[in-house]
């Protein structure tokens, strides 16, 4: 694809140009409170009852009642239905691809894990962590954006994973040795419950009818009190995230993580260029679909849709591998892994697509100002390697030459940051 030929809007381009300060500032407080949920789970502040107090609360009252009054108030007429159309196809052509590579795959359990790895690939983490970034991103130039996710999540449980779920229980009547094993009906309905049954999907469907019912004007006295639960959402579902973490990041080493990594490289770099590739296409073939701004909002929308595609699995996937009690801890080490590898992958995904808005003559500039955030960031990991390898008690030679090569990595990096930051 040739992109020479939508010619950048200058004019326009500061409209469609992501607030990289505000994406930082988000990230931190994210990654934050899941550290702080991560360091209380891990220090036993909260126990494993209080853990499962939490997560019905979330995922029972807070989290349907954020995605009830998000879609109630959503003026349909103003939706840009070609970039759902895009982002669902590109979901269906990546949950389709995991899946029928991982059916081919030799071994008892590939339908089961067909199904499981293709829900991992394609089930992003949209309102604990894609929300807040949303918000922070385009809340002044795009709002907008931030409803696309509440419809997006939906399609996904609705339409993509019952597929998986199909897999799921297609193995577990298999698997069974008691009693005749269940017909393909019975399966069928099983799934079909478990999906209407669930308060997410059941709540987005509710929030629709209500949209059309009030015209997205809602009674104020049943927007108030669902706006108390919304408002417990963010903070409480980003602690439980963390609270998830404990226990599982002991597994991230050796050939565990082969694949953990395939499905993680699937996640966070295949799924954001092919959600990309297709929005931009749709909005290019059916330039009429498109807002009047022309290329401008192609180009805002394709890169939208990238961003979005970076944001980690959700950890709804784990609650699936533990229910169907497959590959528990090789899905648990990858949704930490995904979580944590998101942060960097975002943030510099958005800076390089922000050279599209900014005057070549400033170029040097943004990518000195790039250059130190990450020398101090690598900085920061240097430090951690350094005093990790000290307060080891058994101090071989090897150790002693990574901290060698530790240091001088970090005297590099504050060479560099002076460079950049003192004028001389």
């Amino acid at each position: 694809m040739n992109y020479d030929e939508f010619p950048i809007d200058t004019e326009h381009a500061l409209d469609n140009a992501v607030d990289l300060d505000k994406l930082y500032h988000a990230l931190v407080q994210c990654f934050a409170v899941i550290l702080c949920g991560y360091t209380a789970g891990r220090l036993g502040i909260v126990s494993s009852s209080e853990v499962k107090g939490l997560n019905t609360f979330v995922g029972t009252f807070a989290l349907p009642a954020v995605i009830f009054t998000s879609l109630v108030h959503l003026d349909l007429s103003s939706v840009q239905w070609t970039f759902i159309a895009g982002v669902f196809l590109a979901k269906a052509l990546v949950f389709f691809a995991v899946l029928g590579v991982t059916y081919v795959l030799p071994g008892h359990l590939s339908t089961a894990r067909a199904g499981l790895y293709a829900i991992f690939t394609t089930q992003t983490n949209d309102y604990a962590l894609g929300v807040p970034i949303v918000q922070a991103l385009y809340d002044k130039v795009h709002p907008e954006f931030q409803s696309y996710l509440y419809l997006l999540a939906p399609v996904n449980l609705t339409i993509l994973n019952p597929f998986g779920f199909i897999c799921l229980e297609l193995h577990k009547a298999r698997s069974t040795g008691n009693g005749a094993p269940e017909s393909n009906w019975f399966i069928g309905l099983k799934v079909l419950r478990n999906i209407i049954t669930n308060p997410i999907v059941f709540m987005s469907m509710l929030g629709m009818v209500c949209n059309f019912a009030f015209n997205h004007e809602p009674p104020v006295l049943l927007f108030k009190i669902l706006e108390v639960f919304s408002e417990a959402f963010p903070a409480t579902a980003l602690f439980l995230l963390g609270l998830r973490m404990v226990g599982k990041v002991q597994t991230l080493h050796g050939s565990a993580l082969l694949v953990p990594g395939v499905l993680i490289g699937v996640k966070l770099v295949v799924v954001p260029l092919v959600l990309r590739q297709v929005v931009y296409n749709l909005l290019t073939v059916f330039p009429e679909h498109a807002a009047s701004n022309g290329t401008t909002s192609v180009e805002a929308y394709s890169t939208f849709a990238f961003l979005y595609g970076t944001v980690p699995s959700a950890p709804g996937v784990f609650v699936y591998a533990t229910s169907y009690n497959l590959d528990v801890e090789l899905i648990a080490s990858a949704m930490v892994a995904c979580t944590f590898l998101s942060a960097p992958i975002m943030f510099i995904s958005a800076r390089l697509i922000s050279l599209a808005s900014i005057p070549k003559e400033d170029y040097q500039q943004v990518l000195d100002k790039f250059n130190t955030d990450i020398c101090l960031v690598s900085l920061f990991a240097c430090v951690w390697l350094v005093t990790s390898f000290l307060c080891q008690k058994n101090s071989r030679s090897r150790q002693v030459l990574n901290v060698f090569v530790v240091s001088l990595q970090s005297i590099g990096c504050v060479s560099h940051s002076r460079h950049t930051c003192v004028p001389y």
